[in-house]
């Protein structure tokens, strides 16, 4: 019985949505997380590798050790090594 009355009275008191508006304002006055990609740029990790990609050296020749990266980064499971 007593749960029941809490429970009216949290409805009646809409605390929900009275912390919910909360929430949206709070995040509405902190400054904006959105980066304008090609213009600016993140701060990278000094850890940061890059992507793969297969090097050629000056001639166009591929420069392939059979690292098998190539076949890692691979999204649609084509390259096999």
């Amino acid at each position: 019985m007593f749960t029941r009355i809490v429970q009216a009275t949290k409805g009646a008191m809409m605390l929900d949505v009275i912390g919910a508006i909360g929430l949206s304002l709070k995040y509405m006055a902190r400054p904006k997380m959105t980066v304008n990609y090609p213009f600016e740029r993140n701060p990278q990790s000094p850890r940061f590798r890059g992507e793969h990609a297969l090097r050629r050296y000056a001639n166009g020749e591929e420069r392939c050790i059979a690292c098998k990266l190539c076949e890692a980064i691979c999204p649609a499971q084509a390259i096999t090594i």
